[in-house]
This record gives C-alpha cells, structure tokens and sequence, in this order.
C-alpha cells in the first residue's frame, strides 16, 4: 500500500470519529454504531430518537467543522 493511499484512509478514519462526535453532541441520546472507513469515503451508523432530515446535514457538517477547528 503506497502512502497516499494509507493518508487517505487515515483522514477517512479520522473524519468517521469527528462525524461521531458531532452527532453526538448535536443530538443528545444518540447510541453509536460502527463508523468505519470505506473505500468511497466514510459513514457512521446511528440509532437516534428522530430521524436524520436533509436540513440535518449542513448543521452537522458545521459542527465537523468547528470541531476540526478546536484542535487545529
């Protein structure tokens, strides 16, 4: 495995943790899955009280966001 690939499955890694964390503290109650790395990206399975909407997802992707930033 070439190093550019092992980086990007480690960014992919990294970005499933923060996801994680930022649902977590999004939506309280929320259970965690799996959240692994994947050869098109990353996901992360969630048992949540609500249903995720699509007006969810830029609000999520902000706290990624802010996240990433505190640790800069």
């Amino acid at each position: 495995m070439n190093n550019s690939v092992l980086e990007l499955e480690t960014i992919r890694h990294s970005a499933s943790h923060v996801l994680a964390q930022a649902v977590i503290e999004l939506f309280p109650g929320v259970k965690l899955g799996i959240g692994p790395a994947i050869e098109e990206g990353f996901y992360y399975d969630f048992d949540l009280p609500q249903k995720l909407t699509p007006e969810d997802l830029p609000k999520i992707e902000a706290k990624m966001k802010e996240i990433i930033k505190k640790r800069e």
